[in-house]
């Protein structure tokens, strides 16, 4: 049984630090219809995973300026000032999309200055 939690516990340490979280992934699997979020890039919002990829928490805002916490797992550092078209199902980042300023809805820009 000790064997059994200890093996549980490792997995989800794993998880933390090599996807973008358990929540996040839960999120995912409950399959969460998809939306899309806005958001911009600052210096603090990521953490440098031992894999070598960087785990960023956004918060988002939809078109009607609703907020929403996204956490998602990218390849490369993201410029920091950049405006960002999130597609998220749940807190899970999907895929993404660096945009111009004017291209982000209004009301989430209103949000996010």
């Amino acid at each position: 049984m000790i064997g059994i939690l200890i093996l549980f516990t490792l997995a989800a340490v794993a998880i933390q630090k090599t996807t973008a979280g358990i929540i996040p992934l839960t999120d995912w699997l409950l399959q969460h219809p998809v939306e899309t979020y806005y958001a911009e890039t600052a210096d603090d919002n990521y953490e440098k995973l031992w894999t070598g990829n960087y785990k960023y928490v956004f918060s988002g805002y939809n078109a009607d300026g609703k907020e929403q916490q996204i956490t998602k797992v990218i390849d490369r550092e993201l410029r920091p000032g950049a405006f960002l078209r999130i597609d998220a199902s749940g807190s899970y980042g999907k895929g993404w999309t660096e945009v111009r300023e004017e291209d982000v809805s209004e009301e989430a820009l209103l949000q996010l200055n």
